[in-house]
């Protein structure tokens, strides 16, 4: 595991396979927040002190988990609260750039001639969080105030949700504002055009346009 400390109130930690493997551990495990996932996401905020001497003060922390196409995942977790969001994910972005051309470099031999991808482009004016169950994405949808116009798409791939924000015409603290709070029913999934489109190919569209505001009206009755 490789910590990095953003600042005074914030840790990235970045999680291999091979520590998935040595924890026994799986994505499932993490997503699904069961005891044993719960446990590892403690042990690893725990070692961020003797990692980077991270001291934790009033124990509200906000975490986002990320995963890689390596099998292995980005967590970074906060005390800062919707404060720090926009910061945390400007990182988040800079990670999985920084993993992307690691992994790139390494697959150099076996790709040999051929063509390297286009880089991924991540969009600032769109968000995505993925929650474990229906109810978990209906809750945060509940939580967002009745008078923000946000547009919105909910997904299913999997045993997974997947809610889609987009700024539109929010502003971007308020947009900013909504993102953070979906981070205690949900985890975020840094939007490139790429992960949108398979997500648009291989999920299933259970709400179109106005996700949130359909949800809210569903949890509310």
């Amino acid at each position: 595991m490789k910590y990095k400390k953003i600042n005074e109130a914030t840790v990235q930690c970045i999680i291999s396979e091979d520590d998935m493997t040595e924890y026994g551990l799986t994505l499932s495990d993490i997503f699904e927040r069961n005891e044993k996932g719960e446990e590892f996401l403690r042990d690893i905020i725990e070692r961020a002190h003797e990692e980077v001497g991270y001291q934790i003060n009033n124990g509200n922390i906000a975490m986002q988990i990320t995963p890689l196409k390596d099998k292995g995942l980005v967590v970074t977790f906060t005390e800062e609260g919707p404060a720090a969001f926009k910061e945390m994910l400007q990182h988040l972005k800079e990670v999985l750039q920084d993993v992307s051309a690691e992994l790139s470099h390494q697959d150099e031999v076996q790709r040999q001639s051929r063509p390297l991808p286009p880089a991924q482009e991540y969009d600032e004016t769109c968000r995505m969080f993925v929650f474990a169950t229906l109810h978990q994405a209906m809750q945060y949808a509940a939580m967002i105030p009745k008078n923000y116009s946000v547009k919105s798409h909910l997904y299913k791939e999997g045993e997974a949700y997947y809610l889609v924000l987009e700024k539109n015409r929010l502003s971007y603290r308020v947009f900013n504002k909504i993102s953070a709070s979906a981070v205690e029913f949900g985890n975020l999934v840094v939007v490139s055009k790429e992960r949108l489109q398979y997500l648009q190919e291989h999920g299933e569209c259970l709400i179109r346009n106005r996700a949130v505001s359909k949800l809210r009206r569903i949890y509310s009755a």
